[in-house]
């Protein structure tokens, strides 16, 4: 399994420097709103974007600033830490450093700036990718609609970041589901789903409309998948990349949104057996103490090699404890209070 055992992130939207190190096989970063946990999930997708070249790192860069909301190009500068000129992000992946480099760059008095990106391995004087595109065109008008139009889950890149926009992105669902049926691990993805969702039988493409669009079978009727709540969305995508991200990674923001207690529980063991049995390494994000408790009883149960990063901002600066989840009993009462108190 490639694991990524440390990360470091400079200069990156409102993290000025943030080191991450002994990091597991399954990562619940927790903390306060504004603590910069979107952020690390971020920039560690955009490093592990950069490995699919240039087309599948402008399309993950586009999804992100859409997702977290486009207000014109002051979201591609709001990228950079204030007065910053460059991000840096460095993943350790099995004991070989990777350095993602960002930066602006403006080329005569008239010139548009350009956003250039290098990724290399430490060691290595040839870098993997080393290219760049004008930043003014990064996201225009079109490419909302075209996003939600036309989406597709990569096999090749072997890495998910899920958000709440990844649900609704139209033709993304079914690409998936493909991917699934292909590798035959839709039986297994249907079978962890009706934990939660008994009355879901099983999955239908239908040719409507002239396209292609993912049914569900439930004993009450069958449904268009975006006729479904949001939480069942989730917990599907889930469960299906799961089992497809083999030997590969999961990154999932607010992985709690949407689901009632007892979907928590079946996403916590949905999580920890697809990282165990297909050697998945899992980085969430969460508020939630509920799914927080579920994924430390659970993890500890099966032998997981996880850990729980706190997150939080002292005097500006964004500030990470980290401990494994046998150590994290202290570290998890801080939680307690501070989401709740």
């Amino acid at each position: 399994m490639l694991m990524i055992t440390s990360l470091t992130i400079e200069n990156f939207r409102g993290i000025m420097e943030l080191k991450l190190n002994n990091l597991g096989q399954v990562n619940v970063i927790a903390g306060k709103n504004n603590a910069g946990k979107s952020s690390v999930l971020e920039g560690l997708s955009l490093l592990l974007g950069a490995f699919g070249g240039i087309q599948s790192f402008r399309s993950l860069l586009q999804e992100i600033l859409m997702w977290r909301g486009w207000y014109g190009p002051q979201a591609v500068e709001d990228l950079f830490h204030i007065g910053a000129e460059f991000v840096r992000i460095e993943a350790v992946q099995n004991g070989i450093p990777w350095i993602l480099t960002l930066k602006k760059e403006v080329k005569g008095i008239n010139a548009l700036p350009t956003f250039h990106i290098v990724l290399r391995e430490v060691d290595e004087k040839s870098p993997k990718l080393d290219t760049g595109f004008q930043m003014h065109n990064l996201v225009d008008s079109s490419v909302l609609s075209s996003f939600l139009l036309s989406s597709k889950f990569d096999p090749n890149l072997n890495f998910e970041f899920v958000t709440p926009f990844t649900l609704r992105k139209f033709g993304y669902v079914e690409s998936l589901y493909s991917y699934a049926y292909e590798k035959k691990v839709v039986k297994d993805s249907l079978r962890i789903l009706r934990e939660a969702y008994p009355e879901v039988e099983g999955f239908s493409p239908l040719f409507k409309a002239n396209k292609w669009i993912l049914h569900v079978e439930t004993e009450y009727g069958v449904y268009p998948y975006y006729l479904m709540g949001e939480g069942f969305k989730n917990a599907m995508i889930i469960a299906f990349l799961s089992s497809l991200l083999r030997g590969g990674y999961l990154l999932i923001d607010s992985a709690e949104a949407f689901h009632h207690p007892k979907s928590l529980r079946v996403i916590a063991k949905t999580l920890l057996k697809g990282a165990k049995e297909n050697n998945v390494q899992v980085f969430l994000t969460t508020h939630s103490l509920e799914l927080m408790d579920l994924l430390l009883s659970e993890g500890l149960k099966k032998n997981i090699d996880g850990r729980v990063i706190y997150m939080r901002r002292e005097d500006g600066d964004v500030k990470a404890s980290i401990e494994t989840f046998e150590e994290s009993r202290e570290l998890r009462e801080t939680l307690g209070v501070d989401l709740r108190g």
